[in-house]
């Protein structure tokens, strides 16, 4: 720190400028930074995760309201702003009960909606809460709402559905850190890159994971989630599938595990749609490929194939390697805006970039967050809002998925093209989790959806979640889950592909946003493809880091 001013930086030179604190730029500053070079991670936000946060409900509540929008070249609030769309959240509380007696309340009274008010924060007790504005805000609402319901004829209304909504609303507020509701959920594949960097690396010391067993599919005709045979005993005891079929889909299953050891049986069938019965969705390349990736991650770790990171997703991911970038001496500043980059006139590179408190820093690489960067160097392929990702994130206080013997499973499921819920070419993810993954209090549910769309019609979610709710697989009826609050959103997803639409200096690396798949191995692909870009080819990308002698006791 500078001695004249304790909030700015002596070291002006580094090696590589990293703007945004996403997944895929977090990567790339840890394992710089592993790599002996000098990094500089800058972040808007005074949070880590850029697009892929993790949020408690306060948090959830301030991202919902928006961000502040400020002027200037490079906006990047509102940029990062303008990455969601359609956003609805809905707050229902929690069901009336037969013991909840009426509130009644005179509506002859003159100033109606100031004595409601008055009314109903006595009723809450709002004066010795810590968090009034939220409340206060949430109030207004609710009196807007009694109001526009209310018939003239009546004389009294019952406040007992709203107090008890508020209420709910007050004690959610109070659990907030209890929740860790992430924006883009995902899981890791047990045999993924990912999963064999943190462990050579020593990142995964600083993350905790589930394993997750059990996999659904929708069946449209009986209108139930079925649970998917997960491994090779699943396979055998499942009774809806005959012997014969059985023996089919292991040597089909043992075959995709090493198809790649005889190309020659692929030649000139890699687009066919050979295995109709699976999918009309899959050319065959593509579905054996993803089929033996899933059976290697099998019982690696837990009976399936998949792991589900603990309080969130990508933004714990992404602070652990922000984590290594800090030990092996990167330097942070949060909550810091950017004000503009440093452009050589003679050559057209970036020299650096300067903050919005004034100070400059020198580098050789820049890498960003396509938030970050200035709009006329974008393609104007990614500038509009195009593809995005449908998302929606329900609370519930009953599961939505149950298997018979585990009503608090941990478990994904798939709408498969053309289900039920109107998706007729994407399949729609749907990640079911619990208190056990640290994402919300113990007794309430969180079930995530997702599908890849062109962004404003979140209509198949709406239905994926109509029909999810009354009742779970096998038939097994879940009796009256109540929905305690929604969100349903787009995201927009960009990805990078650098060809000649953009118009950026050679030596600036744009970061693409989160996409649909279920896990996270794009994201790496791309972080160690940028990593490449910036050091020689010889040198390891995260290499194993040496034991640490006082870790031992």
């Amino acid at each position: 720190m500078s001695k004249d001013n304790p909030q700015l930086l002596d070291e002006t030179d580094f090696d590589a400028i990293v703007l945004g604190t996403g997944l895929i730029e977090s990567i790339v500053a840890g394992s710089l930074a592993r790599a002996g070079k000098k990094v500089l991670h800058v972040d808007s936000n005074a949070h880590y995760g850029s697009n892929w946060s993790v949020f408690g409900f306060k948090e959830l509540l301030r991202w919902n309201q928006g961000l502040q929008q400020q002027e200037s070249k490079i906006d990047y609030q509102k940029n990062y702003k303008s990455n969601y769309r359609n956003v609805k959240f809905n707050f229902l509380g929690q069901p009336l009960t037969d013991d909840m007696e009426a509130i009644q309340f005179d509506t002859k009274t003159e100033s109606l909606e100031a004595a409601l008010y008055e009314k109903i924060q006595s009723l809450l007790s709002i004066d010795s809460y810590t968090d009034k504005a939220f409340l206060e805000e949430a109030i207004h609402q609710e009196i807007k709402s009694i109001l526009e319901k209310r018939q003239n004829t009546i004389t009294t209304i019952d406040l007992q559905p709203s107090i008890s909504k508020l209420n709910a609303l007050q004690n959610t507020m109070h659990a907030s850190r209890s929740y860790n509701l992430d924006l883009t959920p995902k899981l890791l594949s047990c045999n993924g890159k990912l999963v064999e960097i943190l462990i050579r690396s020593g990142v995964g010391r600083y993350l905790e994971f589930k394993g997750v067993d059990d996999i659904g599919i929708y069946d449209s005709e009986e209108e139930r989630l079925d649970r998917v045979p997960s491994s090779k005993q699943d396979v055998f005891t499942n009774k809806a599938i005959n012997l014969v079929d059985k023996r089919k889909l292991m040597r089909f299953l043992t075959f995709a595990i090493d198809f790649d050891s005889n190309p020659e049986v692929l030649e000139g069938k890699e687009k066919e749609r050979r295995v109709k019965y699976i999918s009309r969705y899959a050319p065959t390349k593509i579905g054996l490929e993803q089929t033996q990736a899933f059976v290697r991650s099998m019982g690696r770790f837990n009976k399936g194939g998949y792991l589900c990171p603990l309080y969130g997703g990508g933004s714990e991911i992404a602070q652990a390697f922000c984590r290594v970038c800090a030990v092996f001496g990167g330097v942070y500043i949060l909550s810091q805006g950017l004000a503009g980059y440093l452009i050589d006139e003679n050559t057209g590179e970036c020299k650096g970039i300067e903050t919005k408190d004034g100070q400059k820093f020198n580098s050789n690489w820049v890498i960003a967050g396509i938030d970050y960067l200035d709009k006329s160097w974008i393609s104007p392929a990614v500038a509009d809002f195009g593809n995005s990702v449908s998302r929606a994130l329900v609370v519930t206080d009953k599961p939505l998925v149950s298997f018979g013997e585990n009503d608090e499973v941990l478990c994904y499921s798939v709408f498969p093209p053309g289900s039920s819920a109107g998706n007729q070419e994407k399949k729609m993810f749907v990640l079911h989790q619990n208190h056990e993954t640290m994402a919300c209090p113990r007794g309430e549910y969180i079930t995530y959806l997702w599908k890849e769309s062109t962004g404003g019609d979140q209509t198949e979610l709406q239905k994926a979640i109509d029909l999810l709710l009354p009742q779970g697989s096998n038939n097994i009826r879940i009796s009256h889950a109540h929905i305690k609050f929604s969100l349903l959103y787009d995201q927009r997803s960009r990805q990078v592909t650098l060809d000649d639409s953009w118009h950026l200096p050679k030596n600036i690396i744009p970061c693409s946003d989160p996409t649909g798949t279920l896990t996270f191995e794009n994201a790496v692909s791309e972080a160690m493809d940028i990593f490449y870009r910036c050091v020689p080819k010889d040198t390891e990308f995260m290499p194993e880091q040496p034991q640490d002698p006082e870790e031992d006791y």
